[in-house]
């Protein structure tokens, strides 16, 4: 099946197909009045009929995806020719694909091997993959390539996954006479520059250069149903009167976003709501980078997935995709402001405040379980659905955020790297004034307000060990967590397995946290996250009401410098990237100021500071090793 999304948008060209003549047929070189016949395609050759080049044939190239863990993936590319091709005249080493999706080595693979080899060629009569295998002839040349691995280095959305470029190798003999091989690969695609933020440093990352699919060069599998609301249509949210942390000023904005509803929806039945928030990878006006980063959204709107909810006593579950662009053009005096929602620094730009605005106009369009409401995030997205489960407390009834930091607990009152941030106001209705007990908070406490919410986090190792060493250095409360270490030979069933038994555990808090070890990356986490079942079932089964009679921990507490820096193993923030024998640490006695006793690890932002090769932990030091590990390889 093709993806479907429900939008209208005029569809762009292909990309020109580039010209060249080729002179070689089958390794062979061409007799004499062949190669001459060869330059004025069209022409009569002696013995040959008719002689053409591959770039003339060709009409378009097409890929054909499918969406899972690893986000979108290429299934197979469609060559379109200007006539029928006869299915014994191709072959495998009739053609070599060229910047299949982007280029991957075996280094960026967490899983697998071979990323987009051929596998099949077959011809077709309609661009689509064949069990069968294709038919006697046809206008098609259907080429299937490996998609059996995982890639952890780059959120793999349509945008790069579907650029596909093609060449013809050999000649193809057709009932009329001969295509010659190409010159050149024909292509589906345009280059792109991606410029990434590097939070370790505070600016832009090294220019990358991505080829990007072509508008209609592409087809998705595993999305259907979604509804797209873009800028271009007219259909995107206006959100109003947004506030913006980083400059205290409030915006007017629009959000794309995409909208599933289940096709039996009936108003008179409560659904639940998945709010889904894709990393800054992704940041996009594009709603469909969010839908193919990772299979969160195909998920959530599988039969699967709905057919679990309403085993949990839901008709089913609408989900909410916002799209964040990475800059927008708020006026003429900022034409290309900063939209990332959940900066390093823990400022929040309004984009946040507007996806509030669109979240209470869902819920009040549809008929939504008020208790059966959830978070879903990676990354920047992971960051930014804590923010918000912290602005209005136990609004969620579950979060299942995926490689994030969280924790802002910073008081931004206080200068952070020379500058002074503002804070949300809290107005009772995008930013509640009250906890869940009637009390009154300050929003920036993540670490009190979600402590008595269902979260379950996946993470990779030292990634994030703040909130947890937080809980126990004030609270003497220890988050169950367990170490899962990861191969070739992972199986979704013995991950599930794991996570069944994470949270089965006895917990003080509603919290439980899974590290993943072994070969993995940032990005692994969401892969593997979306890829187990029992994570799902985990969400599924949880409600606000939990929340509602579980006490917080008491971490409300003043915000205030702290007296001296910690340097024990569960203090570390992670190993240095460019020397492994060195550690790089939270410098908490130095910059900022978090809970009182407690210094926030996000005034290490752009900190050089590291420990010495060969520095071990004090003897008091608590490391992760101490939680359950489960080898599911």
């Amino acid at each position: 099946m093709e993806m479907r999304l429900r939008r209208r948008r005029k569809q762009g060209g292909i990309a020109v197909l580039a010209l060249a003549v080729a002179i070689a047929l089958n390794g062979q070189a061409l007799p004499a009045e062949a190669s001459t016949a060869a330059a004025p395609a069209g022409q009569q050759a002696d013995g040959q009929g008719f002689v053409t080049t591959a770039e003339q044939a060709i009409k378009s190239v097409k890929a054909l995806g499918f969406v899972d863990t690893d986000g979108s993936k290429l299934r197979a590319i469609a060559v379109e020719y200007d006539r029928p091709i006869a299915a014994k005249a191709v072959s495998k080493d009739a053609f070599a694909i060229e910047d299949y999706g982007m280029t991957l080595s075996e280094k960026d693979l967490t899983q697998g091997s071979a990323p987009g080899a051929i596998e099949k060629v077959y011809v077709n009569d309609v661009p689509e993959v064949s069990a069968a295998g294709g038919t006697s002839s046809g206008r098609y040349v259907i080429i299937e390539v490996n998609t059996d691995y995982q890639a952890g280095r780059f959120p793999r959305s349509y945008a790069i996954t579907m650029a596909a470029g093609v060449k013809q190798c050999k000649a193809i003999h057709t009932a009329d006479g001969l295509i010659l091989p190409s010159e050149q690969a024909v292509t589906n695609y345009t280059q792109k520059t991606y410029i990434g933020y590097d939070p370790q440093t505070g600016k832009d990352r090294a220019p990358e250069y991505y080829h990007y699919a072509n508008e209609g060069a592409y087809t998705i599998a595993g999305l259907e149903g979604y509804q797209l609301h873009t800028i271009e249509d007219g259909t995107a949210f206006h959100a109003t009167h947004c506030f913006d942390e980083a400059n205290g000023q409030y915006w007017d904005l629009d959000l794309p976003y995409a909208l599933y509803v289940p096709v039996d929806y009936d108003p008179q039945k409560a659904y639940g709501l998945v709010l889904h928030i894709h990393d800054a990878g992704s940041m996009s006006s594009d709603p469909r980078l969010t839908l193919t980063e990772s299979q969160a959204a195909a998920n959530y709107a599988s039969e699967a997935f709905q057919s679990l909810a309403k085993a949990n006593g839901l008709a089913g579950v609408i989900v909410l995709c916002p799209a964040i662009a990475e800059f927008y053009p708020m006026d003429a005096a900022h034409p290309d402001y900063e939209l990332r929602m959940a900066r390093d620094n823990w400022t929040l730009s309004c984009a946040e405040p507007a996806i509030w605005q669109l979240m209470d106009k869902i819920t009040k369009e549809y008929h939504i379980d008020p208790d059966r409401i959830y978070g879903s995030g990676q990354s920047m997205g992971g960051m930014t659905v804590m923010a918000m489960a912290a602005q209005r407390d136990n609004y969620f009834a579950a979060l299942l955020p995926m490689s994030c930091k969280w924790g802002n607990n910073f008081n931004k009152d206080f200068p952070f790297n020379g500058a002074r941030y503002y804070s949300m106001p809290t107005d009772g209705t995008i930013v509640w004034q009250n906890d869940s007990d009637g009390r009154p908070v300050d929003y920036r406490n993540w670490f009190y307000l979600v402590s008595d919410d269902n979260i379950l986090y996946l993470n990779t190792a030292q990634e994030n060990t703040e909130y947890r060493v937080l809980y126990e250095d004030l609270a003497g409360v220890k988050v169950p967590r367990r170490s899962l270490v990861l191969d070739d030979k992972t199986t979704a069933a013995k991950r599930s397995d794991a996570i069944r038994r994470l949270v089965a555990e006895p917990n003080e808090t509603g919290i439980y946290q899974a590290v993943l070890t072994g070969n993995v990356s940032h990005m692994s986490a969401w892969f593997y996250g979306h890829g187990t079942p029992a994570c799902y079932d985990w969400l599924l089964k949880q409600t606000r009401k939990t929340e509602m009679a579980r006490p917080k921990l008491p971490l409300d507490r003043p915000f205030a410098l702290a007296a001296q820096q910690k340097k024990t193993a569960d203090h570390i923030y992670s190993v240095d990237r460019k020397d492994p024998s060195k550690v790089v640490y939270y410098p908490t006695g130095r910059r900022g100021a978090g809970t009182q006793g407690y210094n926030s690890g996000v005034t290490a932002l752009g900190s050089t500071a590291s420990l010495p090769p060969g520095w071990q932990p004090s003897s008091t030091a608590k490391t992760e090793s101490k939680g359950n590990t489960d080898a599911v390889q």
